[in-house]
């Protein structure tokens, strides 16, 4: 929670569609050269992957080599 107020939404434009491989992507991305204890992903999703160009699969398993973990949170 310390933390919490450096949050920021991603730089690229908003778009209709739930892309939740590129979304851990994103995260990946962020965490990847971070030295730190935990490194984790929160995706807040409603379950349904119709769009990105990133399979959710692949974006988990890269997220497992990395030592990252994700949580989901359906709404």
């Amino acid at each position: 929670l310390a933390n919490l107020d450096r949050l920021e939404a991603g730089s690229e434009a908003i778009e209709d569609g739930t892309a939740i491989g590129s979304a851990i992507s994103a995260g990946l991305n962020r965490l990847r050269d971070l030295d730190s204890e935990s490194r984790i992903v929160i995706l807040m999703t409603d379950g349904q992957n119709n769009s990105g160009s990133v399979n959710p699969l692949t974006a988990a398993e890269a997220a497992e080599l990395l030592g990252v973990k994700v949580y989901a949170i359906g709404v």
